[in-house]
């Protein structure tokens, strides 16, 4: 029996030579890497998906009977927008320009077997490199989409206040794509 298993050992061990492989010892994950990546998707996406950002955004200042486009924000409204955005850059701060995130060369080499609970799965680094631009893009279009109503005075064009609104009905969908990557 030992000599079956020494073959075979012989065997595996010949073929990884032939295919250029040998076999190594695994390469030690950096947890620090993925923990600092998931508390920014896990701080990041809870901000975006704020009611009272999502209420502010709607910018509820209307008279009774008028018209609910174009949107108008009042100068306190305005105010807590900015609050919202400094909020998010403090986070996309905070974790982006921290120590413990990695680059973007060691993500794409990420392969880790992720459990939660039941569910287990493989994480790919270029998962997480796309999530990761996602989440980019959704923090940059809420910034950008609040820059431009305090740039306005608050007084959105029509075209203006239909991006607000479709940008609202994208956050949700968008955030839970991003989220499944790191929790399934």
């Amino acid at each position: 029996m030992k000599e079956k298993i020494f073959i075979t050992a012989i065997i595996l061990f010949s073929l990884a030579a032939a295919c250029g492989c040998s076999p190594s010892e695994p390469e030690e994950f950096d947890e620090a890497a993925l923990i600092a990546v998931n508390a920014y998707v896990d701080e990041m996406t809870a901000a975006l998906l704020d009611k009272t950002l999502e209420a502010d955004l709607k910018g509820w200042i209307r008279e009774p009977y008028e018209d609910e486009l174009p949107l108008r924000y009042d100068e306190e409204r305005r105010e807590w927008l900015g609050e919202h955005a400094e909020n998010l850059e403090a986070i996309h701060r905070k974790h982006l320009q921290g120590d413990n995130f990695p680059s973007e060369e060691q993500i794409a080499s990420w392969q880790v077997v992720v459990i939660r609970g039941e569910d287990e799965w493989m994480m790919q680094g270029g998962e997480v490199l796309a999530a990761l631009e996602e989440l980019e893009n959704l923090y940059n279009d809420l910034t950008g989409t609040i820059e431009m109503i305090n740039n306005s005075g608050g007084e959105l064009d029509l075209e203006q206040s239909e991006d607000v609104l479709q940008l609202l009905e994208e956050i949700s969908p968008r955030v839970k794509d991003v989220r499944a990557v790191f929790h399934r």
